[in-house]
């Protein structure tokens, strides 16, 4: 590659003639570094990833290395798919302003010695864990590894570990399914990146319950040693589960992500041929987040490329995941690992800037300055290098605070208003009070919260003030009150222990206390035999009842049989019931039986049927303004749907625990890659909200054991000691791990039992955990830092005395007193309250009272019990009172009317026509009532619907009457595999076809890795085919999976195209409809597409083509819809008209059989 006359091009000249920002002086420096070991400091909001980019365009243009041959890693799709798509932007920018030098013969060269942007490849910018998967795929075979291993996800792995945990014989220390699974997971997850062998973390950890076991049999020191002689017992006896794991990963070929890395890590170390090819393949490698790696990444990216062209780019203050395995010397060690030369020179007297330069972006294009003037405040202490004893001992990097931009892009001043309130009911509403007083429908908001329960009380008062939200990741998602229902359904129907699960239904159906009592006494009475006889009985469905265990659900189920059968009810407990009480428990029992009957299904329709059975379904389409529900039933399909795809025999059990799983462990859990999302305040954990930033944030829960969290005593003098890995099986023992020299000292190991007595050994243990609370807090700081950097204009920061479900006041967060201290908070609402001794938290105290059964006289009796005349209740009263009895009113028509029956008219008194509320419930009752008279004199009837897939008009016309039977009694497709094999490949045709396409593996194209080999073979295949397809020859890709609609007649036609291609020279469309089986369909019904696409683009039927593509077939096989063929409106509307004769198909030859 020849650089052409660029050796002189600078960043400045390069973005003048890129047409982009000129790059500030510390952005230049980066962008025109050398080809050598590079280490950029970037503060947040500094633009590393516009640096960054920049960077490579550099590289290519001065000739220093074509676009192939660079490399960029990151950790998230999103920041993967951002920094590929500015690499892209900008290598095509200087294809076209000439600045891109030519490789080849003269001949081959373009104008002056430039080239475009196609004669090269492209950087390969990808994960840290799609990149070590590639170097397991390529030479996992030199170390004994299969290349077609399957990865799988922390579902399957979940899934697997439950398997073995159920299988074991042998007891564990904890009985909890759910917390040993996590356990092990965290253990061998831990053992990855660490890189330990099982017979290695075996011997440290029986020297550790050694240890701990022979200092706790010291006089007086049981207490003092506390929990960790078990924990540590815990973690040994977990290890026989982690060995069976490997065994079975090893016996079906399966690998998780912490493998990849450490196979990955063995190709890189212990096969230099390997090694070798990937740094020469790779001369340019960019490092985003480092100071989220691991040991075991730091050791497999420096056996490649150490001494070679690597910029390594992170910021000390952002590292936050040091809980998960991130090693926080990451960025210390850098010139250390990728820079043995530059290290060796500067022993030798070179200087730091030449030998081992660290670069620094400081420089905030995000914030506004009040808020980075906040920022700096909070990270000041990681900044101050003090180092008490204890501490771990090294050198650390020194970062600069971050800088203002400058006033001609933009700078405002900002704001950061404070709160500090009595409880945290107080605090969510201020929270929202803020929140609604900055919305708009462009506004970018976030609350972001330390824990997921501050979630629900923020939640519950944006809904009440009808703010559009969304709550972000699994967790939050699970609170929101459809999704409960759901799963209560679903827990309910899989485990009849979960009594809990059918009160929710019950009381979510209306059910009273008194019905319960009467429901509970009657699950009592189910099992009194047993005790009565004296000996075992059987229970109502032949099985051994329990007399101490009496099921509610049990209980309905008996009252459903009662009733289908018509039998005498003879129980008490069954004549306690109350009408609405029997109806309530009936429609929660048939709720419970029919999916208790469909268990079979596949796991995503048992998620829809569930969401039928409780008709939230009509209840979430009816709450237009309200889509909180809808979006987080559309989170729990696709999380079943994801569950479904990633295990390799899903099963509602299965699903269950790890919903229960996440909940309790979703820092576990994979973080949700999530966008801003304009008009609707997102709710999400700090540790999600990382890489992000909104127009306004808010942070509440402000208080000392919360934000900073911690499980300590809060002393007088804020210092802090956690018992921390010797107390739970939720964090790695910190001498096990690979960094150990960058964390506090186990100076308590160094102890000899025999010699040591309780004093020294009470001075030693305290020394060790405050050593390990100031190590919690500084993690905890900068998890504030990056929490406040996520806000561009506003930030607000709140605290409540009684924190969470708290009883007893809490103080104030260090965090928020040292802004205030500082004069940088400005008060809002009531600012810093008093904490008042009489007023309970609401969050423990709170009660609700209602009287049931909803009787129209008690309610009349309850209204007429109001406070004094002129009282301040009594128009809220008298309006309470009218809405219950329009509601009675309504019901009175409604069973009226079922019981063919008329029904009294009001009195002008009862009616109080002036009320709003009463004439609509009046008028709704009669609409309603009117509508299902017609509905009964017109007979049973199917209503065409007004909306209608496109692909439904063939079975429409095949079969008017099964058409309509499907319509009545709708039934799920039979589940087959290849139906989710062709939605992989509708997924990925799409990449393959786009531009940049041709050159995506299985992986970029979005194939999941959890396929078997001979799918991904077959997926392969077809898109192959696709690619190579003789029609789509002048034709470019214009869209994919668009959707159109038309209106004919009185129906609307739905149309999805899978994939829409223009011609080349703008003459004409061609619509493509894959079809990944080979049973054929009449292609006239392709007509709609054709008909919907003209009308939306405004051109003649006869310049759009449209056929549907076989990509079974070798080679592929085209019916293409001919002009003849073509069926014009009138025809299309004459079979979607009721008693018109079908048309004629189009005749089909006999389908092949697939081989």
């Amino acid at each position: 590659m020849t650089p052409t006359g660029s050796r002189e091009l600078t960043p400045q000249a390069l973005a003048a003639a890129l047409g982009i920002h000129t790059p500030t002086q510390e952005q230049a420096r980066v962008i025109a570094h050398r080809l050598s070991p590079l280490l950029v400091v970037a503060g947040a909001g500094s633009g590393k990833t516009a640096t960054m980019a920049q960077r490579v365009v550099y590289l290519v243009a001065t000739g220093q290395v074509r676009p192939d041959q660079i490399l960029g890693l990151t950790f998230t799709r999103k920041a993967t798919a951002e920094l590929d798509q500015r690499v892209a932007s900008r290598l095509a920018d200087l294809s076209a302003a000439g600045l891109l030098p030519a490789i080849g013969s003269e001949h081959d060269r373009g104008v002056e010695g430039t080239a475009d942007a196609t004669d090269f490849g492209e950087p390969m910018i990808a994960t840290y864990n799609s990149f070590a998967g590639a170097l397991v795929r390529d030479h996992g075979l030199r170390i004994g590894v299969d290349p077609d291993s399957t990865l799988i996800t922390q579902a399957r792995s979940w899934q697997i570990v439950t398997s073995l945990l159920e299988a074991r014989t042998l007891p564990l220390p904890n009985e909890s399914l759910s917390h040993n699974a996590s356990a092990a997971l965290v253990l061998a997850d831990s053992l990855s990146q660490n890189l330990l062998t099982i017979e290695e973390a075996a011997k440290d950890l029986a020297d550790l319950s050694e240890q701990f076991t022979a200092l706790a049999a010291i006089k007086g020191c049981k207490t003092l040693v506390g929990k960790a002689p078990a924990v540590m017992a815990e973690w040994e006896a977990l290890l026989d589960v982690v060995a069976e794991l490997h065994a079975h990963k090893r016996h079906h070929g399966l690998l998780d992500f912490g493998d990849q890395i450490a196979l990955a890590c063995a190709i890189a170390e212990s096969v230099p041929e390997a090694a070798a090819q990937v740094r020469a393949q790779y001369p340019a490698v960019l490092l985003d987040e480092f100071q989220d790696t691991s040991v075991a990444q730091v050791r497999l990216l420096s056996a490649l490329f150490a001494d070679s062209g690597v910029t390594a780019v992170g910021d000390p203050h952002q590292a936050i995941y040091g809980w998960r395995g991130a090693s926080a010397a990451a960025l210390d060690t850098f010139h250390q690992r990728f820079n043995p030369t530059g290290t060796a020179l500067l022993k030798s007297g070179t200087s730091p800037a030449e030998a081992t330069p660290v670069l620094e972006l400081s420089t905030s294009w995000r914030n506004d300055s009040t808020i980075l003037e906040v920022a700096n405040v909070v990270s000041a202490p990681l900044r101050s290098g003090v180092v008490e004893d204890g501490d771990p001992v090294g050198e650390h990097l020194t970062v600069a605070p971050l800088r203002a931009r400058p006033a001609a892009f933009g700078l405002e001043p900002g704001a950061v208003y404070g709160a500090f309130l009595q409880d945290p009911a107080e605090e969510a509403r201020t929270v929202v009070a803020f929140l609604t007083e900055r919305w708009s429908p462009s506004a970018e908001m976030a609350v972001l919260c330390r824990t997921r329960a501050q979630m629900e009380p923020i939640a519950a008062e944006l809904e009440e003030a009808g703010l559009p939200y969304t709550i972000i990741g699994l967790g939050g998602m699970l609170y929101v009150p459809e999704v409960a229902d759901v799963r209560a359904l679903l827990t309910a129907a899989s485990d009849p222990e979960r009594g809990d699960r059918v009160v929710r239904l019950l009381t979510g159906f209306g059910i009273g206390a008194r019905d319960l009592r009467a429901l509970a006494a009657l699950a009592r009475e189910l099992t009194r035999p047993s005790t009565e006889s004296g000996k075992e009985a059987r229970g109502p469905h032949g099985d051994h009842a329990e007399a101490d265990s009496p099921l509610l659900s049990e209980a309905l189920d008996t009252l459903l049989r009662w009733h289908e059968d018509g039998a005498q009810e003879e129980s008490a407990a069954v004549r306690d019931l109350t009408q609405a009480g029997r109806t309530v428990a009936l429609r929660t029992a048939r709720a419970i039986r029919r999916i208790r009957e469909a268990v079979c299904l596949p796991l995503p329709d048992l998620v829809a049927l569930a969401e039928q059975a409780l008709d939230l379904d009509i209840e979430i389409a009816a709450r237009v303004g309200h889509p909180m529900g809808h979006r987080a039933l559309d989170s729990f399909h696709e999380t079943a749907r994801a569950f479904a795809a990633d295990t390799d025999a899903p099963t509602l059990t299965g699903f269950l625990e790890w919903l229960d799983a996440a909940e309790e462990h979703e820092d576990a859990m994979s973080a949700p890659e999530v966008e801003p999302s304009p008009g609707a305040v997102q709710l999400l954990t700090v540790h999600a909200a990382k890489g992000l930033e909104w127009d306004v944030v808010a942070v509440p829960g402000m208080d000392e054991q919360v934000f900073p969290s911690y499980t300590s005593a809060v002393k007088d003098d804020l210092r802090v000691a956690e018992t921390g890995w010797m107390g739970s099986t939720s964090t790695f023992p910190f001498p096990l791990r690979a960094d150990a020299g960058d964390l506090p000292p186990f100076t308590v190991g160094d102890l000899d039992p025999a010699a040591t007595d309780k004093p020294l050994l009470t001075e030693t243990m305290s020394a060790y955990k405050e050593a390990l609370g100031r190590q919690s807090l500084r993690e905890e700081r900068r998890l504030a830092y990056v929490a406040f950097t996520r806000a561009r204009h506003e930030l607000l920061l709140t605290g409540s005395h009684l924190s969470k479900t708290a009883s007893k006041p809490r103080r104030p967060s260090r965090f928020l007193t040292e802004l205030q201290r500082r004069d940088l908070l400005r008060p809002y609402a009531e600012g810093w309250v008093d904490f008042d001794e009489s007023r309970p938290n609401p969050l423990t105290s709170l009660t609700q009272v209602g009287t049931w059964p909803l009787d129209a006289d008690a309610a009349e009796t309850l209204s007429g019990q109001s406070p004094e005349a002129g009282g301040e209740g009594t128009a809220v009263t008298d309006r309470i009172a009218a809405v219950r009895r329009a509601r009675y009113a309504a019901a009175a028509q409604v069973t009226a009317a079922m019981d063919g029956i008329e029904v009294a008219q009001e009195t002008h008194a009862q009616a109080q026509p002036d009320d709003e509320t009463v004439q609509r419930w009046r008028l709704e009752a009669g609409l309603l009532l009117a509508e299902r008279s017609r509905a009964l004199a017109g007979g049973p009837a199917v209503r065409l619907p007004e909306h209608l897939a496109a692909t439904r008009l063939d079975d429409l016309r095949a079969d008017r009457h099964q058409f309509a039977l499907d319509l009545r009694r709708p039934l799920p497709p039979e589940p087959r595999a290849a139906g989710r094999l062709g939605t992989v490949f509708h997924d990925a045709v799409a990449q393959r076809l786009s531009a940049r396409g041709t050159l995506f593996g299985l992986g970029q194209a979005g194939v999941p890795d959890s396929l078997g080999p001979q799918d991904r073979d077959r997926i392969e295949r077809w898109l192959e085919t696709a690619e190579n397809l003789p029609l789509l020859e002048d034709y470019v890709l214009a869209e994919t999976e668009t959707d159109r609609e038309i209106t004919i007649g009185a129906t609307t036609l739905r149309c999805r195209m899978d994939a829409v291609f223009h011609r080349s020279d703008g003459s004409g469309w061609l619509i493509v409809d894959w079809k990944t089986g080979r049973r054929q369909v009449p292609v006239d019904q392709l007509s709609v597409y054709v008909h919907a696409w003209a009308a939306s683009q405004g051109v003649p039927t006869a310049s759009v083509r449209a056929a549907y593509v076989y990509v079974d077939y070798p080679g592929g096989r085209v019916d293409e819809l001919t002009a003849a063929g073509l069926l014009d409106l009138d025809q299309i509307e004459s079979a979607l008209t009721p008693g018109s004769p079908p048309d004629e198909m189009t005749p089909l030859p006999a389908p092949e059989q697939q081989g």
